[in-house]
């Protein structure tokens, strides 16, 4: 699945992967008509589920934000696997953001993290920004929503602080990029 199947660049860097050409079928999908993913998840029998909105131009959109945006993402990528009748798993990359060992009113700490644990919406923390905090909010949104389906479908969330790793790109993909600065 790309974004942006005319990216000469990236999509070159996946066909010139061993055995691209007859194991590797791309699909162009937009996160915010998640409709799109119902040919690429269609046959598979396992879903690895990593994109996010992270920008918002609600002048473009449907949605109202990027919470509501993730959140029917999840909805529609879920329902697409379940009606697939093949998909056996989903795997969902969840962010540590979304849990939070604040209580609910942000003042003070919980006697201990565990699933129960979710970040509060609009409480602020340590070092937040606007994007962080709406980044926060659309991860636990979404995951929430995830969880629900548990049981119509194997779910797998991790989370995970920072997605990273060897790159067949020249450049530092955007989340490494963002990590490194201070």
């Amino acid at each position: 699945m790309v974004r942006i199947a005319g990216d000469a660049y990236k999509v070159g860097l996946l066909k010139s992967l061993p055995n691209a050409e007859t194991r590797l079928r791309l699909y162009e999908a937009d996160i915010y008509n998640p409709s799109e993913f119902r040919a690429a998840i269609e046959g598979c029998q396992f879903v690895v589920h990593m994109a996010t909105p992270l920008q918002h131009l609600p002048q473009n959109s449907q949605f109202k934000d990027t919470t509501e945006a993730a959140v029917a993402g999840v909805e529609s990528i879920v329902e697409c696997c379940i009606t697939s009748g093949t998909v056996k798993r989903l795997i969902y990359t969840a962010s540590v953001v979304a849990s939070s060992p604040l209580k609910e009113d942000g003042e003070g700490f919980k006697d201990q993290l565990d699933e129960s644990c979710w970040t509060s919406h609009g409480v602020a923390f340590a070092f937040s920004t606007d994007h962080l905090m709406a980044y926060a909010s659309s991860k636990t949104a979404s995951e929430k929503e995830l969880l629900r389906y548990n049981g119509a479908i194997e779910i797998v969330s991790l989370a995970l602080g920072l997605v990273g790793g060897g790159t067949l790109l020249s450049t530092m993909p955007g989340s490494v990029n963002f990590s490194s600065h201070k």
